[in-house]
């Protein structure tokens, strides 16, 4: 049923029928997002003010842009457009770039999203892995950076590659890295080279060339917190809309380990209270059943029946404000990790490492503590190789104490 278009001022002032039409459309489209009528006509006010200055300004409405808005953004300080919202503030921009996003979207104004060059060799590398590894998206996207700037530098010619010219790439390419997205390039590189050695694009072996970074994994003990702070960070959520939904996702982060780009990527579909499970897609797009803890699963039941917003949307984690949507999936993990850091912000709890993944690790220690043997733990974390759980081994400091042994030569 079509609604009637809300009053704004300067909107009969707008001659073109088709930015009236994308008005129209674009008003409905607030509505469906979960906007209430002072943030519809907020949102109104600053499109329509954008649309009558580009009329006095002669502009056509495809060929709008980012130099557009700023241009707009430089007119407001001495805006005298006729019957216009004349609000300065800060956010009028915002909207008329939602606007913008918008049209970009129905296919009004054309996309100026830089996409990198499609490069052959690097496309079938990408659909290879995809294929071949089951690698995920955000993983994919990672290694396709790397491997185009290595092609940028080196040449789209694999056979004229030289161990000496991928070591100063690699160099170069790691200068300001620290060792985490060092060890990311690596990774890449060698896994490239492997793909053309496998297809007999370039010589064989040529990843040994480069020589894996120093990695200790188990120099140092994996750090949680303790149940006292657990209990703090809990207990300053709020009774919001907000407060319920950032509950359940830490109950989610604390009780099973999940990390942030599972809680994000939760569907309605993968809970199952019945059989109080829910089901997990993680790395290496590997599915699991984990049974629902019962505080968990009343923290979800609340969000689901009194604080989600009525949206359309099959995820069961969404913003809080209107728009109501999913967190992003470009970067799946962002929105749960914002929630972790604000939730131990508010309980004044200084975690040891920032974000959501210091809760992963809580976990671990809390069913270590429990009696749980590594195996299960490594089956609720979704570890492939038990030796990546085995780190967890020396947060028992009481049974290491059994097996230690006296110091040759000490008292």
């Amino acid at each position: 049923m079509d609604h009637p278009s809300m009053a704004v001022r300067g909107r009969s002032a707008i001659r073109s029928p088709a930015f009236q039409n994308v008005v129209d459309e674009y008003e409905q489209r607030l509505q469906q997002s979960g906007y209430n009528q002072d943030g519809i006509r907020f949102h109104l006010h600053a499109v329509v003010h954008f649309g009558v200055w580009i009329e006095l300004e002669d502009r056509d409405l495809k060929t709008i842009d980012e130099e557009t808005l700023r241009l707009f953004e430089r007119h407001r300080s001495t805006c005298t457009c006729p019957g216009t919202s004349r609000n300065r503030a800060r956010k009028v921009l915002s909207c008329v770039r939602g606007f913008l996003r918008h049209l970009r979207q129905q296919g009004v104004v054309r996309s100026v999203e830089a996409r990198p060059r499609p490069v052959r060799v690097v496309e079938e590398f990408l659909q290879w892995m995809r294929v071949h590894r089951g690698v995920v998206e955000t993983t994919l996207a990672s290694y396709g950076g790397y491997v185009r700037d290595l092609v940028r530098v080196l040449g789209d010619d694999p056979q004229t590659y030289t161990a000496r010219g991928l070591r100063d790439f690699v160099e170069t390419r790691c200068r300001h890295y620290g060792g985490s997205s060092s060890r990311m390039v690596l990774a890449a590189v060698r896994m490239f080279l492997r793909y053309l050695a496998v297809e007999d694009k370039c010589r064989s072996a040529l990843e040994h060339a480069l020589t894996p970074l120093a990695n200790w994994s188990q120099q140092s003990l994996p750090r949680g917190l303790p149940p006292e702070e657990i209990r703090r960070v809990l207990a300053a959520c709020s009774t919001t809309a907000r407060g319920l939904r950032d509950r359940a996702a830490l109950l989610l982060l604390i009780r099973l380990g999940l990390r942030a780009g599972d809680v994000s990527k939760l569907r309605l579909s993968d809970l199952c209270f019945e059989t109080a499970t829910i089901r997990v897609s993680g790395k290496g797009r590997r599915e699991v059943r984990l049974p629902l803890p019962q505080d968990v699963g009343d923290a979800l039941l609340e969000y689901l029946r009194t604080a989600r917003p009525r949206a359309q949307s099959e995820f069961v984690f969404l913003r809080s404000i209107a728009p109501f949507q999913p967190f992003s999936m470009r970067h799946p993990g962002s929105g749960v990790k914002h929630i972790a850091r604000a939730a131990l912000r508010r309980a004044g709890v200084e975690p040891p490492t920032p974000g959501a993944h210091v809760f992963r690790h809580t976990a671990a220690c809390q069913m270590l503590r429990q009696g749980v043997d590594l195996e299960g733990i490594a089956d609720v974390l979704r570890h492939r190789s038990l030796g990546t759980t085995g780190i967890y081994a020396k947060v028992d400091l009481v049974v290491l104490g059994q097996v230690a042994q006296p110091w040759p030569g000490g008292a």
